[in-house]
């Protein structure tokens, strides 16, 4: 029952969370003044965004295995609604263009240091949950994401057509309440602390340690490339469907809706039966040739097949294999983790993936301007290409080594 009651707590914090996030990110290129003219400049605004969860994330996340889940994903979450007021007040208030943007680079920075809802949520599963059903535990948040990010878009969409400072604002508001649904409703799950409080989380050892892991390790850094590919899209499709299809706000937040109920279908059904019938290892391989094929798509309909239509069900297949492949790889992770560095696993799993976010975005930018718009898929799908060798590579070695290794055998006791 403790169980169940935490993770439906999480699902309604992430959805809630995750709205808010969907209601600005399809529109942030419309808060940069003359964006069109300037696609390096919104580019960079994710890059920005991860650089700061990459220095927050997995100080957040060893923090949390040292004074709990609640308090970090309170700090987090207010942390996002600051961001998000100051994105709104950006172009609320009248001001130079210059300083506009210096408030909506601050929003991003604000945001992304305290970001650690998700790697902190994710721990929280793992806490409350057994390896057999812990892919299923992950696919719950990735419904809550897609739900959130299905609701967000729109609602974006839907508020920003009459002002573009009106989404900021409401998002600001999502981020508010899934503050105070973590503080009165979240159980603690982490009640066991094996390492003092006292201990110093800055300390590089912290971290390294997850690396002598040899299985988490790379499904950490295969992460992390998949993200780097994963960002290309995301960073660069509301610009690309704005200059080949013209859609404007409404339309490009519907479009970020749609993919979001992909999202909810594939993580919050489909994912658990595939796992039940196949395993995760196959479901990590196929995620990223899934988004490869995806990726080829928008490239064809930049080059060959000018098709809205086409546009849209790439984005579709695009979420279908990123929404395979993150949950059953988080879920591996955890399985070669010891309990006790869970949170410091998928701190560094977010705090790497944030370093792709980085990267990704600023390749994206560069290469956005050749092959009509598309140039940036050409290189996603390569990378995604490796990885899915690279994940088959690692497959033979998990199974060498997973019996050699202090895995969860059972839910951790949050009764004491």
């Amino acid at each position: 029952m403790a169980t169940r009651r935490a993770l439906t707590v999480i699902f309604l914090i992430v959805f809630v969370d995750l709205m808010g996030f969907g209601i600005v990110i399809p529109l942030i290129q419309f808060y940069v003044p003359d964006y069109e003219n300037h696609p390096l400049t919104v580019t960079l605004l994710f890059s920005t965004f991860s650089i700061c969860q990459f220095i927050g994330a997995p100080l957040l996340g060893a923090l949390s295995d040292r004074i709990g889940r609640r308090p970090v994903l309170v700090f987090s979450q207010l942390g996002s609604s600051l961001g998000y007021i100051v994105l709104a007040l950006s172009t609320r208030l009248s001001l130079h263009p210059a300083l506009a943007l210096t408030l909506v680079y601050l929003s991003r920075v604000i945001d992304g240091t305290s970001g650690g809802n998700i790697s902190t949520a994710q721990a929280c599963i793992s806490d409350v949950t057994t390896p057999a059903n812990r892919a299923k535990g992950m696919g719950i948040i990735g419904m809550a994401l897609g739900l959130g990010f299905a609701a967000g878009p729109w609602l974006g969409g839907e508020v920003g057509r009459f002002d573009v400072s009106y989404p900021a604002f409401v998002a600001a508001a999502t981020s508010l309440i899934a503050a105070l649904l973590t503080y009165f409703w979240l159980p603690e799950s982490r009640q066991h602390h094996k390492v003092s409080t006292t201990a110093n989380i800055f300390h590089p050892k912290t971290f390294t340690t997850i690396f002598r892991l040899p299985i988490a390790s790379q499904l950490i850094l295969i992460t992390a490339v998949s993200m780097a590919a994963f960002v290309m899209l995301e960073t660069t499709v509301g610009m690309y469907l704005n200059s080949l299809f013209g859609f404007g706000e409404r339309q490009i937040g519907y479009y970020f809706g749609i993919t979001g109920l992909t999202i909810v279908a594939v993580q919050g059904g489909l994912v658990g039966t595939l796992t039940r019938w196949l395993g995760e290892w196959p479901l990590a391989v196929a995620g990223p040739v899934i988004v490869m094929l995806a990726m080829l798509a928008f490239v064809a309909t930049g080059l060959y097949l000018p098709w809205a239509w086409l546009a849209i069900v790439a984005g579709i297949v695009n979420s279908a294999g990123r929404s395979l492949q993150q949950p059953t790889v988080s879920s591996l992770i955890s399985q070669h983790t010891p309990p006790d560095q869970q949170g410091v696993a998928f701190g560094l799993y977010h705090a790497l993936a944030s370093l792709a976010r980085v990267i990704g975005p600023l390749i994206a930018g560069l290469a956005f301007p050749y092959l009509n718009h598309t140039a940036q898929y050409v290189v996603a799908a390569i990378m995604l290409t490796l990885t899915a060798a690279w994940t088959a590579r690692l497959v033979r070695r998990a199974g060498a080594t997973r019996r050699h290794l202090p895995l969860v055998t059972g839910p951790i006791d949050t009764s004491s």
